[in-house]
């Protein structure tokens, strides 16, 4: 099984080039919520795929719309995340930022959200943990609220 390794994005970060980048994903935090959607792995932020032909920044307001039926300004970028998979994967990283503001749209359930909800950050963490366990996702959320509330 793949492994994942999380680096958080500072002054010396090189950044891959757009090709290398597989996904995208956003921890967005206001007055203390969390933007969490429900899908078939339980609870998690929004993000996917960037699509063939889109910036890494369109991928993630259209997955961010797709899956959470909202928007977001103030967006950064916090870490990247590598895999030692050999397939597919080989070489290409994820991406997630994090943001201070969001609003909330239509949400329109599908196959990839079927539940959408602003959360308090310690009940995202619970949520979150009872259905996953590979990712620093835990360790991103708390550092992307402390970075956010500087």
């Amino acid at each position: 099984m793949a492994q994942f390794f999380t680096k958080y994005i500072d002054e010396n970060t090189v950044l891959p080039v757009r090709e290398l980048t597989s996904s995208v994903f956003l921890i967005a935090i206001k007055d203390g919520k969390i933007l969490a959607i429900q899908n078939e792995r339980g609870w998690d932020i929004p993000g996917g795929h960037v699509e063939e032909g889109e910036s890494v920044l369109e991928g993630l307001v259209r997955e961010v719309q797709e899956e959470g039926g909202a928007t977001f300004q103030n967006e950064k970028l916090l870490a990247l995340i590598e895999s030692d998979d050999e397939g597919k994967y080989k070489d290409k990283v994820m991406l997630v930022y994090m943001a201070d503001n969001f609003e909330l749209g239509e949400f329109v359930p599908s196959e990839d959200a079927f539940g959408r909800e602003e959360v308090e950050i310690e009940e995202f963490i619970k949520r979150y943990s009872q259905s996953h366990s590979a990712l620093d996702l835990i360790d991103m959320v708390h550092r992307a609220k402390e970075l956010l509330n500087k």
